[in-house]
């Protein structure tokens, strides 16, 4: 019973130390391989407000939707987007009991910052 005990713990030792060893052609694969090109882009940021067109009453919880993702505007209805490339987006602004919004806003070099006003139903 000794034997199979140190026999079965011999093996076990054997197979993890071959475990963590990378074989010497794999290592050199590894290296061969070219890195990845890093891309150095510029990147923006998208700040503004939620307001009630008619009484200027900041907008809490509007869903402002950019280039596909979604953001919420805070308790004062301001929001901030960031890292935004340049270029021009289709913005979409959303929020219960009152009518949708879109804007196209050109992003191109600088910081923009945007006041939407929503009309309620």
């Amino acid at each position: 019973m000794k034997s199979m005990l140190l026999l079965a713990s011999s093996l076990l030792i054997t197979v993890s130390a071959f475990a963590g060893t990378e074989s010497n052609e794999a290592k050199k694969e590894k290296e061969s391989q070219p890195a990845a090109p890093v891309e150095n882009v510029q990147t923006l940021q998208l700040t503004g407000s939620v307001v009630d067109e008619k009484n200027q009453e900041a907008l809490a919880g509007a869903a402002i939707v950019v280039d596909g993702r979604k953001y919420y505007s805070d308790l004062d209805g301001n929001f901030a987007i960031k890292n935004v490339k340049p270029g021009r987006y289709s913005v979409m602004v959303e929020l219960i009991s009152y009518e949708p919004a879109t804007m196209e806003v050109d992003l191109s070099g600088s910081n923009r910052e945007l006041k939407i006003g929503l009309l309620q139903k």
